[in-house]
């Protein structure tokens, strides 16, 4: 199907683990692209989550 995305099409760029950040200890943010952004170079097209778990 045109236009989905698979989880092998994601590439992550980035992976902290904040374990001092004050009031959010144990955060974690992720940043990912799309396999075919990365390839040209798209950058602005990037993804990030935050998690925390209290």
């Amino acid at each position: 199907m045109a236009g989905v995305r698979r989880p092998a099409d994601w590439v992550p760029l980035a992976d902290w683990y904040a374990p001092g950040l004050r009031h959010r200890e144990g955060s974690t943010l992720h940043r990912v692209i799309q396999r075919e952004d990365l390839i040209a170079r798209r950058f602005e097209r990037t993804f990030t989550t935050f998690a925390w778990n209290p």
